[in-house]
């Protein structure tokens, strides 16, 4: 196995200082036309549609920054040392689940301070896995962004092997599994996401993402009516809508709390099975031997 671990905000940083002089505007530009060529010569191995993808993501994340203010930011950040936090997390993931053939890139850039999200939510680390060859995550100074580093590249692992299991790539706007050209569905989603959160608890049992709670009886059995007739879906925005809700019908991060109660009712039901185990099965098989949830019978008005 083979994990290179690149601090690529040290490059946007420098980047940054070349600009500090410069009118808010022209600055951030400037900025945007190096990170963009720099990210694409990083992902030049990738297929393009994961390039692309990539770019689009570091400039969506970095936000538009004050120069000035990302590269004190990013100083501070370096004080911590996050590729030796990575480096660390990872060498614990290998020694708990090994995979041999495993060779990634771990791509660590700045996110964007004046994200709610990122701040708030994420407390400060952001992480998604492109490939089994590519993990993106972003950082931000906050309080415990170090813990939470640790945690996000222990949950993105699980994708990195998940993505070797089941290779895929973009089509048409879709994700599609490259050996069966079936498209990821909501349920393929659900459950990666379950199986990363359940192995990062294991490994961090002290830290808990508002999203590992459990649903109450009485979401649950409202909810599940939605998310079931929705399990074949493929659509990139109706998947993200479920996994991270939309601030009106589905509360937030109710595809993750449901993938990780998946996960869990599994491994209860199927005392024998292991974490490695899950890695390689195919949704559809988790689901139905988790035995999760009992099928609500809707009344009718």
């Amino acid at each position: 196995m083979t994990i290179t671990i690149v601090p690529a905000y040290r490059v946007v940083a420098k980047f940054a200082r070349q600009y500090r002089t410069l009118a808010y505007e022209e600055s951030v530009n400037s900025l945007e036309r190096d990170v963009r060529e720099y990210v694409r010569s990083l992902l030049s191995q990738l297929h393009p549609s994961l390039v692309d993808l990539g770019e689009r993501s570091v400039i969506t994340q970095m936000g538009d920054p004050i120069v000035d203010d990302l590269v004190t930011s990013l100083r501070l950040l370096d004080k911590d040392s996050p590729k030796s936090i990575a480096e660390k997390a990872f060498l614990k993931c290998s020694e708990v689940l090994p995979e041999s053939s495993l060779d990634a890139n771990i791509l660590l850039f700045p996110g964007d301070g004046s994200s709610r999200v990122l701040v708030n939510q994420m407390r400060g680390v952001l992480g998604f896995s492109l490939s089994a060859q590519l993990m993106l995550v972003f950082l931000w100074p906050t309080d415990n962004w170090k813990d939470w580093l640790k945690y996000t590249v222990t949950h993105e692992y699980v994708h990195l092997l998940r993505n070797l299991r089941f290779p895929r790539a973009i089509s048409s706007g879709r994700l599609v599994f490259m050996n069966t050209q079936e498209p990821e569905t909501l349920l393929d989603a659900l459950v990666v996401e379950g199986i990363a959160d359940t192995f990062a608890s294991n490994l961090f049992p002290k830290l808990k993402p508002q999203w590992s709670e459990p649903l109450s009886p009485k979401l649950l059995e409202s909810l599940w009516h939605v998310v079931h007739r929705r399990l074949h879906v493929s659509d990139t925005l109706e998947i993200r809508r479920i996994l991270f809700g939309d601030n009106d019908r589905i509360p937030p991060w109710t595809g993750y709390s449901i993938g990780y109660q998946i996960i869990s009712a599994f491994l209860k039901n199927n005392p024998g099975a292991c974490l490695g185990d899950l890695v390689s099965l195919p949704a559809k098989d988790i689901l139905s031997s988790s035995g999760y949830p009992i099928h609500y019978e809707r009344q009718q008005k």
